[in-house]
């Protein structure tokens, strides 16, 4: 599967040439060299930003609110996961373990949920039903995680975080794709 998962990202990199508003959410270095050199799209530079205004507001596709909305707070969470595991490295903590149960949790099955990493906030209100069908939008969030960590496994020169991310990125991808066969 790595390299169906790398052919992937190569594919949607070659994509955001012809449209970059195509990669919002979806390859984490846009962030930083977009975000960077201001030429991002703008909801891409208000979530590189920080800012906590409606990033989703500002995409300009014509998404569904709440598919908009659960889209970008996908890809806040793996930049945050991501992150957390890159500084648990750098500090010699266990980077692994961090991935390892991010997947486990994002590659979960609960009843009437769309999986999630349980110690990053849901993208909605805990104690009410998910927004969105969790059978229509679970492959679709294990299918963008598993292209940003991939993202980040092309991206880091740390070969021990490379695997890590790569193995995480594999694992999200067999997910998604074993829920839509």
């Amino acid at each position: 599967m790595t390299t169906l998962v790398r052919r992937s990202v190569t594919l949607v990199s070659l994509v955001g040439r012809l449209n970059p508003a195509a990669l919002d959410g979806l390859i984490p270095h846009t962030f930083a060299v977009g975000a960077v050199a201001g030429t991002a799209p703008l909801a891409v530079r208000a979530f590189a930003s920080d800012d906590d205004g409606d990033a989703a507001g500002l995409n300009p596709q014509p998404l569904p609110p709440v598919a908009a909305a659960l889209r970008l707070a996908v890809a806040r969470t793996v930049h945050a996961v991501a992150n957390a595991a890159i500084t648990a490295r750098v500090s010699g903590g266990d980077a692994q373990r961090i991935l390892t149960e991010a997947g486990g949790d994002w590659c979960g099955t609960p009843s009437g949920r769309i999986p999630w990493p349980r110690h990053w906030p849901l993208p909605w209100p805990p104690d009410g039903p998910a927004p969105i069908d969790p059978g229509y939008a679970t492959p679709a969030v294990q299918a963008q995680a598993a292209l940003a960590f991939q993202g980040y496994a092309n991206g880091v020169e740390d070969e021990q975080l490379k695997i890590y991310f790569t193995e995480l990125a594999e694992k999200l991808a067999d997910s998604a794709l074993r829920t839509v066969d």
